[in-house]
């Protein structure tokens, strides 16, 4: 009997241990809302954090009011199907949504739930970014290039090249320049009137993230291994280093006035930023919802809201953080 107490006692134990070393690193979220219970292969938030798309594992596409707490909308790329949609964003003032699976992208209204058009994507989609009132998305493609496409009449507008896998793309928040992440160990910077490359951003490694501030000042890219950089946009030079002990930043949100960052990592830490200067103001920890599986959680997205801040897991979850 005493053997068998032993045995039950010791998954307990190791549990309360490893909910301590998730813990240890940054603060526990103040409150946690379950989109879907499986998990997610997308999970985005609109500029303030009031509405989320997720597009669940198991379950589909789906818009979501975060207070109060609400699924406002099934979204799927095809009639009676559930879609794996591997991406998507919000245009900045938030009245469109972008999706994409590996082959297609779809622009949905979020107000009405309107499914406004729905496109075929020249090569496989990794990322979108898109612009004011739905007009343009930025895809990065399994092809070598960043494509901006005109997602409301169809067509190509412009086609920026690597020389390997492009992960990651952003748009600045007037549409006018672009900032992409490749496998080819940069990042670079786009005039998108003209097309031109303004500045590649060297790096050790595959590049996974490239986020450029709204007011187009600066972009914050990450590296495998490496710490995050914020480069100035005009010069092409490093501004401030940000440390990573392993893994990637996998999301970053800039707040209004650029002055701070807010950035979300593969092994599911949430920390904030004073911009210029990479002083750390605050840490979280996103918890997983299977410590037996992982101890970490993807943050797939971060925000500023006005009662604080949010984060998005990969395992379904919307993180509120004090």
């Amino acid at each position: 009997m005493k053997s068998a107490l032993i045995k039950l006692l010791i998954p307990s134990i190791l549990l309360s241990s490893l909910f301590l070393t998730a813990c240890d690193s940054g603060k526990q979220p103040h409150s946690f809302d379950e989109l879907t219970s499986q998990g997610a292969h997308s999970l985005c938030l609109n500029q303030d954090a009031s509405f989320a798309f997720v597009g669940s594992i198991h379950h589909g596409g789906s818009l979501w009011r975060l207070k109060p707490f609400d699924r406002l909308f099934n979204w799927n790329h095809q009639a009676d199907k559930n879609s794996s949609i591997v991406s998507c964003d919000f245009s900045p003032e938030g009245n469109f949504v972008a999706t994409t699976d590996n082959r297609t992208i779809a622009l949905w209204n979020s107000k009405t739930g309107e499914a406004i058009w729905l496109w075929n994507a020249p090569g496989d989609i990794h990322n979108i970014a898109l612009s004011a009132n739905g007009q343009y998305a930025l895809l990065a493609m399994a092809d070598y290039t960043a494509t901006l496409f005109d997602i409301k009449n169809g067509g190509i507008k412009r086609t920026l090249r690597h020389d390997g896998v492009v992960y990651d793309v952003s748009l600045d928040q007037q549409g006018k320049l672009a900032a992409s992440a490749s496998d080819d160990s940069s990042a670079r910077i786009w005039d998108l009137t003209n097309g031109k490359q303004l500045h590649r951003l060297e790096h050790n490694n595959q590049v996974r993230s490239a986020e450029i501030s709204p007011d187009g000042r600066f972009v914050f890219t990450s590296a495998l291994g490496d710490p995050g950089r914020l480069w100035n946009t005009k010069s092409g030079k490093v501004i401030a280093e940000f440390p990573i002990n392993s893994g990637f930043y996998n999301s970053i949100r800039f707040n209004k006035d650029s002055s701070q960052i807010l950035t979300g990592s593969s092994a599911g830490k949430v920390q904030l930023w004073q911009s210029q200067t990479a002083k750390l103001k605050n840490t979280w920890q996103a918890v997983p919802r299977n410590k037996w599986v992982s101890n970490n959680v993807l943050v797939e997205d971060v925000s500023f809201s006005k009662q604080g801040y949010v984060a998005s897991g990969s395992n379904g979850r919307i993180f509120h953080l004090k």
